[in-house]
């Protein structure tokens, strides 16, 4: 670490958190930061490249969220030799204070809301030579359905494939107009932001990032609080707060329920992609029945 980053005095480096990534948090006497370290067969170094080059941007313009740091060689990743091969590896900032979780507040979603759509309107003219996955239908329904599938019985899939046919007459219906497409932080919730004692919100992690629909990105969000008994105070204060900053189109505002839903599979692939490092274990038919069972829920909103 001292070969590659200016970090004054000593520092300490523990194992902090298995996600997606392998995440280390870096103790000094300068502070803390977090050290990631990029599965090679999740990102590419070409994905993980456009979330570095988001974030940097977003931090030249004041954006609270966690930035990378430049190595010693002026570059925000380097590359560390694995037996799975180069892995990237890069450095952010610790946000600061803690995340809320379960114990979030009215007051504490509202700010969540008013600093995505600030992200939002700094990213509007924000463009990447980098490839990454767009957040559409198409990546975000049907792929995703495609991975679940081996992992869940006949009737699942049939419910599925249901759904997905409903979905697919609603959401292509919004356009991708200035404002309403753009840039997406991919996975707002609650543990993916800090907020400290002055209530000064820091978010982090933009591994889902992409181009996609600004009403994704809520939708995402409600998905992430479903089992909170005041999911509906605590999400209403996130849309109230987001259009406190940038008001929502009508149309958007109807279709966030339907993205709901899209978020819900999409988390679902998330974990069949990733059956190898979460273990099967914990993907058999209990968690799926789980994640149906929210499904159902939400999908009394779809017309028949």
């Amino acid at each position: 670490m001292a070969l590659n980053y200016d970090l004054q005095g000593p520092v300490r480096c523990k194992y902090y958190v298995l996600g997606l990534h392998d995440n280390y948090l870096i103790d000094g006497d300068a502070g803390k930061y977090i050290f990631r370290l990029y599965r090679n067969t999740w990102r590419t170094q070409e994905e993980a490249l456009f979330e570095l080059e988001l974030l940097t941007f977003l931090g030249n313009k004041d954006a609270p969220v966690a930035t990378p740091i430049s190595t010693n060689q002026g570059q925000l990743s380097l590359l560390i030799e694995s037996p799975e091969g180069d892995r990237v590896g890069a450095l952010f900032r610790y946000a600061d204070g803690h995340a809320p979780e379960n114990e979030v507040t009215v007051k504490q979603s509202l700010l969540l809301g008013q600093t995505v759509a600030n992200i939002h309107l700094l990213t509007q003219t924000y463009d990447s030579p980098c490839a990454r996955p767009v957040l559409d239908i198409y990546y975000l329904l049907d792929e995703s359905i495609i991975a679940i599938e081996p992992f869940i019985d006949t009737d699942a899939r049939d419910y599925l494939k249901v759904l997905q046919r409903k979905l697919h007459h609603i959401v292509p219906g919004l356009r991708q107009e200035a404002g309403e497409f753009g840039i997406c932080i991919g996975d707002v919730n609650l543990s993916n932001f800090h907020i400290n004692d002055n209530n000064q919100i820091t978010l982090f992690d933009f591994d889902q990032c992409g181009y996609g629909y600004r009403a994704f990105e809520i939708g995402k969000f409600l998905s992430s609080i479903h089992s909170l008994k005041s999911k509906q105070k605590i999400g209403q204060a996130f849309v109230d707060g987001y259009q406190l900053v940038r008001p929502l189109s009508q149309a958007e505002l109807d279709i966030i329920p339907y993205f709901e839903i899209v978020a819900v599979i999409w988390v679902m692939a998330i974990h069949a992609y990733n059956a190898e490092r979460i273990g099967h274990k914990f993907l058999e038919k209990p968690f799926w029945d789980r994640r149906l069972a929210v499904l159902k829920e939400l999908d009394k909103v779809m017309p028949d």
